[in-house]
């Protein structure tokens, strides 16, 4: 198996048990009798975890190697999943996913770094795709978590099961992937991964330009359901499918995102999908029923689809290590996708959702404008130098 499919597989397993996971999220909650304040107040966990270990991400990945990093991580984080269903009260589920979350951001990043260094060798376009294979591989996580629910499978088991077959599975073809020398980076050519330290314009420039995606893809998820119910009068049985046909063509896009790379370039896909965006973001201020919500946010996903990859392959152009790199710009993504859909939340609790899901035009607005920040990525691999994957 070559390393191109054999990283595409990872992408598509390191979700598959935290689909499970997400799927089960209701159950565990009804298990605790918790509210809905007080789970939210749990699953905040991961995301702190997250944000508290990507400033030192980039570091650990030097010190230890990408893929030594991921295959660690990886199981030490498959092996915490099968935990939440154990959890007794508040502090302990939050302790859980705060432990699953810091791992989940080392895999993550580890995971881009390996797929930025075979896209290069191997001068083939592949992390729009490896990113279109972990969109699959949440999904059919989620599906066979509430197939296990419907044969009486409790939350423990279930996670059990699933990482039974996944984690050997992922060991496996993480072992596969060659182990490259840890690296240790220079003052002068990597930038910190902290908080603490201003990134090199070109860096920062394209974090910003992610921002707006990152703002875009939380608010999707939080929101979309809400403004069916308010602003179309949608009936609550359907109000899972606006996500889910924003969710089909993120998927879509991002498998469509290397060949169409290949033929435009970075910079001029950029353009076209934030576009394609920012109109998907105009029609729901204009949508009156359900299937204008609908196509508003299949338009919104399949126009920020290719914006992480992109951004990624950025990144990794510019001067300094990648994995110091990657580790910022998933920082500011974690940051936007968190503090999105609070503002969000924010103007509909005065102005009412539409008027919310408005914010979504100035940021993706700024994406646009910042277009030209992925140039570094077009100089790595130009169009036609490069072939997009085939999975």
């Amino acid at each position: 198996m070559t390393q191109v499919r054999l990283i595409m597989l990872l992408f598509f397993l390191e979700p598959l048990v935290f689909g499970n996971w997400l799927s089960r999220i209701p159950e565990v909650q009804a298990g605790l009798g918790l509210s809905p304040a007080q789970l939210a107040l749990a699953l905040l966990g991961m995301p702190i975890s997250n944000l508290l270990i990507l400033p030192f991400a980039g570091r650990i990945c030097n010190a230890v190697g990408a893929r030594n990093l991921l295959i660690c991580t990886f199981s030490g984080m498959l092996l915490i999943l099968t935990l939440p269903g154990l959890a007794f009260n508040i502090p302990s589920l939050f302790l859980i996913l705060a432990s699953c979350g810091a791992l989940l951001a080392l895999a993550e990043l580890a995971m881009n770094v390996e797929a930025a260094r075979i896209e290069e060798e191997a001068g083939r376009l592949i992390m729009s795709t490896c990113h279109g294979c972990w969109s699959v591989g949440i999904g059919v996580g989620s599906f066979v978590g509430a197939t296990l629910a419907t044969f009486g499978l409790t939350v423990t088991e279930a996670l059990a099961l699933s990482v039974a077959v996944v984690l050997p599975t992922a060991v496996w073809v993480g072992l596969q992937l060659p182990a490259e020398p840890a690296k240790t980076a220079t003052a002068s050519d990597a930038p910190k991964p902290s908080f603490f330290n201003i990134p090199p314009k070109a860096l920062l420039l394209v974090c910003i330009f992610s921002i707006g995606f990152a703002v875009t893809e939380g608010a999707m998820g939080d929101w979309s359901g809400i403004f069916l119910r308010d602003e179309t009068g949608t009936p609550t049985a359907m109000l899972g499918y606006g996500y889910a046909v924003f969710a089909a063509l993120l998927s879509a896009g991002r498998f469509m995102g290397d060949t169409l790379r290949q033929r435009l370039g970075m910079v001029a896909l950029g353009r076209l999908f934030v576009s394609i965006a920012l109109c998907g973001a105009l029609l729901l201020f204009i949508a009156s029923n359900f299937w204008m919500g609908a196509i508003a946010f299949g338009m919104i996903g399949l126009g920020i689809s290719t914006a992480f990859p992109m951004a990624v392959t950025a990144v990794t152009s510019i001067p300094g290590t990648a994995a110091g790199n990657v580790a910022i710009l998933s920082a500011i993504y974690v940051l936007g996708f968190l503090a999105g859909p609070l503002v969000i939340g924010g103007l509909a609790e005065f102005l009412g959702i539409r008027v919310g899901l408005m914010f979504l035009i100035p940021v993706l607005f700024i994406s646009l404008l910042l277009t030209g920040s992925l140039r570094p990525g077009d100089r790595k691999t130009a169009p036609g130098e490069a072939e997009p994957a085939s999975a």
